[in-house]
């Protein structure tokens, strides 16, 4: 979700709950305002009709409510009352409506001119609270969508062009690349934060390209410096087995020297090309053809397989094609199958699957599956061979994780590496 989008979801339910609290003190003053105003017009109709009273003594004999909205009734004498008003909000049935509907009751003691008490009940009708209530609802609600609506426009228009320069920032860090001699140059800004942020990212950035060009020649000639004393040491020993005659004894201990050298330069090499990977020096892209590179690998295994006596199926009826870097692919392929023959019993079997979305290696191998959080990992080996150096899974894995894909491994009888690719490949 975009900063934007967030930001403006917990506005619009902040607004909720403020527009809420707002619209009930709102209405609360409002039917204050409107009890004030019927409890002031029952005031007022108290003092008339007694003064009526005063002039007419036929006042007195309304005992019902009439058109006049008032009644009469008489109190015994000899008992001290309340003279106090006293107003009631109560439910009365109208006609009309043929409902009951809310009312206003002013009820007061009075003495008549012979000194006789009367209670006098005055009514108002309140039937216009409950069309308040709904109008104000109603206006509240157009209210909130107005306002949501507003923001809405005002988030898309005023904040875009806020934020404009934020996402051309964030476009040009996810189009940078290290070692590519491209550096970054953040977009003018006339805000501060953003400008800040900028400065930032343009210092931290070459610092990081300087670092990654003095890491990458120390790799470059590290491996180089390691490469020629031990083809320098190698190729002794091959002469010096071949111009002695030594007791078979030593002639073994000379070949076991030769294989850990050996093997010394193969992890020499695996460590430089993940280095290599990880530091993405392979930029080179194009449209491979993962169909093409699996028959061509199969052949170029044939002579393993066929020593081993692996019985080595194919499926590349679907094609399969993604944009990388053919010798990555060709290395993530080449790895996978390598590990499947290597890690086979003799007389077992490998199936290679490729439809339009994934890559599956599956081979028979042992009869225990491995470690699933550690297969993947720098020099984990679950066999006893000497000759493997741990690190073939952690370049495909490498490879895997600089082009966003997704390896998995799974044992059913058989253990199987499956390499699954974006839809938009």
């Amino acid at each position: 979700m975009k900063l934007r989008n967030y930001t403006l979801r917990y506005l619009i339910i902040a607004l909720l709950g403020v527009i809420a609290i707002w619209a009930g003190l709102f209405y609360a003053v409002i039917l204050d305002e409107v009890y004030d105003n019927i409890d002031d017009g029952l005031k007022n109709s108290k003092i008339l009709i007694i003064r009526e009273a005063y002039a007419n003594e036929k006042v007195l004999e309304t005992k019902e409510f009439g058109i006049n909205q008032y009644k009469m009734t008489p109190l015994p004498k000899g008992t001290l009352y309340d003279f106090s008003d006293k107003f009631i909000s109560t439910f009365e049935f109208m006609e009309y409506d043929d409902d009951n509907e809310p009312v206003r009751l002013l009820e007061t003691v009075f003495n008549d001119k012979n000194g006789n008490p009367y209670k006098l009940t005055i009514r108002a009708s309140m039937v216009e609270e409950d069309e308040l209530l709904e109008d104000l609802l109603t206006a509240l609600v157009a209210l909130y969508i107005m306002l949501v609506i507003s923001i809405a426009i005002i988030n898309q228009i005023i904040l875009r062009k806020a934020w404009k320069s934020f996402y051309e920032m964030l476009n040009g860090l996810k189009n940078f690349r290290l070692g590519t001699g491209n550096s970054f140059t953040a977009p003018h800004s006339p805000i501060s934060e953003f400008k800040a942020l900028g400065t930032e990212l343009e210092d931290l950035l070459k610092r990081n390209e300087a670092i990654y060009a003095s890491q990458k020649h120390f790799i470059e000639n590290a491996s180089h410096e390691l490469q020629t004393p031990l083809a320098i040491s190698l190729n002794k020993l091959e002469l010096f087995a071949e111009n002695n005659t030594l007791p078979e004894d030593q002639m073994m201990e000379l070949g076991r020297i030769s294989d850990t050298l050996n093997r010394l330069v193969r992890l020499n090499k695996s460590l430089l090309m993940l280095s290599k990977i990880e530091n993405r020096q392979y930029a080179d892209e194009e449209k491979v053809n993962f169909n093409a590179l699996a028959e061509q690998l199969v052949e170029d295994y044939q002579d393993l397989t066929e020593y081993k006596d692996i019985k080595l199926n194919i499926n590349t009826q679907e094609q399969l094609t993604f944009s990388m870097n053919k010798g990555l692919a060709l290395t993530l392929i080449s790895n996978l199958l390598k590990n499947a023959i290597v890690h086979n019993h003799n007389g077992g079997t490998v199936n290679i699957i490729l439809d339009t979305r994934s890559l599956t290696i599956s081979n028979s191998g042992s009869s225990q599956s491995l470690d699933k959080e550690a297969v993947f990992k720098r020099f984990y080996r679950d066999t006893t061979n000497e000759q493997s150096t741990g690190l073939g899974l952690s370049i495909v894995n490498s490879i895997i994780i600089n082009y966003r894909l997704t390896v998995d491994y799974s044992f059913n009888g058989l253990h199987t590496f499956t390499v699954t690719f974006p839809e938009t490949a």
